[in-house]
């Protein structure tokens, strides 16, 4: 494309050469020759313009090449869908010291980056995230205390006595790091199941 630009600049320098010496005669030579050479002077301008322009666009070739390798582009699907879960807890659980609650029923799993088998949710893309969960009593004691994990950082707390408890928590994420719910340390708790119990999860913002 650049070098037709080119082509088109030298075809047009010619053109205005031609009409500049048929309409002049030897008496205005001088005349000719300034105004040649500033048409020479503008066509070199013209060059150097596109010059710097192949430049830029070999530098943004590099640059993505390079965002390329560091899996900086995600799957369309994920461009399309956007990704976002939400799973439930089916039956009544009893959960034992920082053992990872199971939200086994999903409901939406947009991008599929939770995993019900294990209770993770595993980030696809660097960004900012927010995850809520709900949760509700299952037994005797009347309370449960859990916790909101990425990776071994804890991010919230949720507990609840005698009914439900929530809580919303927004954080920053990187590909490949993993949000999930666990019992409190040192204690067992019973978290109500049929499906009062969930886990939702939203990517809000992609960092690039």
């Amino acid at each position: 494309m650049f070098s037709v630009t080119l082509l088109c600049l030298f075809a047009t320098y010619v053109r205005v050469t031609t009409v500049i010496l048929d309409g002049v005669g030897s008496a205005d030579l001088e005349v000719v020759r300034i105004r040649l050479e500033e048409e020479k002077a503008k066509r070199l301008l013209l060059q150097n313009d596109v010059e710097v322009l192949m430049l830029q666009v070999e530098e943004l070739k590099r640059k993505c090449d390079k965002w390329d390798k560091q899996g900086a582009y995600v799957n369309m699907s994920l461009v399309t869908h956007g990704v976002a879960f939400t799973a439930t807890l089916s039956s009544h659980t009893k959960y034992v010291s920082e053992q990872t609650v199971l939200f086994d029923h999903i409901i939406v799993n947009e991008g599929n980056c939770y995993d019900s088998s294990t209770g993770r949710f595993k980030a696809p893309v660097r960004g900012l995230y927010s995850f809520s969960v709900t949760v509700l009593t299952g037994g005797l004691p009347q309370h449960v205390h859990l916790f909101i994990m990425k990776d071994k950082e804890e991010i919230g707390r949720v507990y609840s006595a005698d009914g439900t408890g929530s809580v919303v928590v927004v954080t920053v994420m990187e590909k490949g790091q993993v949000v999930f719910v666990k019992e409190r340390p040192g204690h067992s708790e019973t978290v109500h199941g049929g499906h009062w119990s969930t886990f939702t999860g939203l990517l809000l913002d992609r960092y690039y």
